[in-house]
């Protein structure tokens, strides 16, 4: 009796260590695409924060925009292996890329507060299909 308890332990400790191993594995297999996201949200967020003031044309909004249009240049190439297509998911990331460029910094805070919210339409849209 004592040895089965002995080999159910062992096996639930192994089981567990395997289990462990894999989980690290698939989360490393995410990080970038993972990281993207957390870049873009930021610059996103600060900014349509910053829109909600009377100063909206400063360098940080420049920044953000341009970091915002060089970060989701990367979305293709993080969200699918080398030499796959997803038809539908190049549409998402080309609405991205179209609503990020129509994001004139420099403008008032209406307008920005406008293209904010045309870049979080396309971001909505392809998290209802892709998160």
């Amino acid at each position: 009796m004592l040895r089965y308890a002995i080999c159910l332990v062992v096996g639930l400790v192994a089981g567990f260590l395997v289990a462990t191993m894999l989980a690290n594995t698939l989360q490393q297999r995410s990080a970038w695409p993972r990281g993207l996201m957390r870049v873009m949200q930021h610059d996103f967020s600060a900014s349509r924060s910053a829109t909600r003031g009377t100063q909206c044309a400063t360098p940080q909004m420049a920044e953000a925009a341009s970091r915002l249009r060089m970060v989701g240049g990367q979305l293709g190439p993080a969200l699918l292996p080398q030499g796959k297509e997803d038809r539908v998911l190049a549409q998402y990331v080309q609405r991205f890329h179209d609503a990020a460029a129509k994001w004139d910094a420099s403008a008032d805070c209406p307008a920005q507060a406008a293209a904010l919210t045309a870049i979080g339409d396309a971001c909505e849209a392809c998290h209802r299909d892709y998160r």
